[in-house]
């Protein structure tokens, strides 16, 4: 029986090692000479290979954890057949064109929402017969907020550059001095939903593992460079959800972390859902950058 493994280097009939990466040979850098003036001869350097990139990119796709409906998701496969979708198209689009600043520059203003113009709560609380009409009218489900949100991310992913201070001691005449190393890594995204998010979140906090699954579960929306959070405010109201929307927004509001976002509850009821004090900042992260947006479900469109 012949077995083989995919992370083994295969061997050619001809005895050469078939290497994923040519360049680097899977080492993962590249090694080039460089004339030392000092030294007064070449010495060896050595870079990272562009597989690296890919490697990472790769991983950043799946750390992202984009949902398996939406994995083609593109802006180039995003219908624009009417207003609102133009709407949110351009909207996203202007948004994007700004990004790399507002990543490098932190910007207070950093956010992109998208909510109803009347939201689901308020529409459900209505008599049976103004409940049907308010849904026509003012109707915010199926306008492809959620494509574009992944398409978004997708692209902060592949285009994105972050640049990190990292502090580092240096031994100098006996002393250690401490500085600063400014390097580049690609954007790390994460991709929620609403309602599996706090669900998941509720039954890790019930677990008896002093905390673990819960605080890693925070610490992924708190400390992505950008939090893609699809249809805020769903989850049924309760205390503890409300705290945690707080604690997050809140803790991005601070680090000036973007949040792009979407949610079929208008000002009023999404307040409500979440908090009004998360709510008050996470106007204060979107500044002109929150659309209200109604128009035909497009799945009952195509029906």
């Amino acid at each position: 029986m012949k077995m083989s493994n995919e992370n083994s280097n295969k061997q050619k009939a001809h005895g050469q090692t078939d290497y994923e990466c040519k360049d680097c040979r899977d080492t993962g850098s590249l090694l080039r000479k460089v004339f030392d003036e000092k030294l007064g001869y070449e010495k060896d350097v050595f870079r990272p290979c562009h597989c690296q990139e890919v490697k990472n990119l790769k991983n950043r796709f799946k750390n992202a954890l984009i949902p398996e409906e939406f994995k083609k998701a593109k802006f180039d496969n995003y219908e624009r057949k009417t207003e609102v979708q133009e709407t949110l198209y351009q909207a996203t689009i202007d948004y994007l064109r700004q990004f790399q600043s507002i990543i490098d520059e932190k910007k207070e203003e950093n956010s992109l929402g998208f909510i109803a113009v009347m939201g689901e709560s308020r529409i459900r609380s209505l008599e049976p017969d103004s409940r049907a009409l308010a849904k026509k009218e003012h109707n915010s489900f199926g306008l492809g907020k959620t494509h574009l949100q992944i398409a978004a991310a997708r692209w902060i992913m592949q285009k994105i550059k972050v640049r990190d201070d990292i502090e580092m001691n240096i031994e100098s005449n006996a002393r250690f001095l401490e500085t600063k190393s400014r390097f580049q890594r690609g954007c790390r995204v994460l991709c929620i939903s609403d309602v599996a998010f706090m669900d998941e979140l509720m039954n890790a906090k019930r677990m008896n593992d002093d905390g673990h699954t819960f605080n890693k579960m925070m610490a992924g929306a708190l400390n992505s460079d950008v939090l893609v959070w699809d249809d805020l405010g769903k989850a049924k109201w309760s205390e503890s959800k409300e705290s945690i929307y707080y604690n997050i927004i809140d803790q991005r509001y601070r680090a000036n972390k973007p949040i792009i976002f979407s949610s079929n509850e208008d000002e009023g009821t999404l307040s409500e859902k979440i908090g009004y004090a998360a709510f008050s900042r996470l106007l204060g992260m979107c500044g002109k950058r929150l659309y209200k947006v109604e128009g035909t479900d497009y799945r009952l469109r195509n029906r």
